[in-house]
């Protein structure tokens, strides 16, 4: 595994493994969760793409609406 100095994976390299649990529960290994500051209640759209689940936080989701939005507003 590549770490930078500060001991974090980089944005496409391994980060690690998990398992699915009985109830579907995954867990983010905590180089990954402290690399994005991912904490405890923090809220994310699943998708699945090409064969892969893609998490993507809900706070950035809304964030690249409002400008997108703001964007739209503009060009009236």
């Amino acid at each position: 595994m590549k770490n930078n100095k500060s001991g974090f994976c980089h944005s496409h390299d391994f980060c690690g493994t998990t398992n699915i649990g009985e109830r579907g529960q995954v867990v983010i290994p905590k180089k990954v969760r402290d690399r994005l500051k991912i904490k405890s209640g923090d809220s994310f759209l699943v998708m699945n793409r090409e064969q892969a689940i893609v998490l993507v936080s809900t706070d950035k989701v809304k964030k690249l609406l409002g400008e997108i939005t703001k964007q739209l507003k503009s060009l009236k």
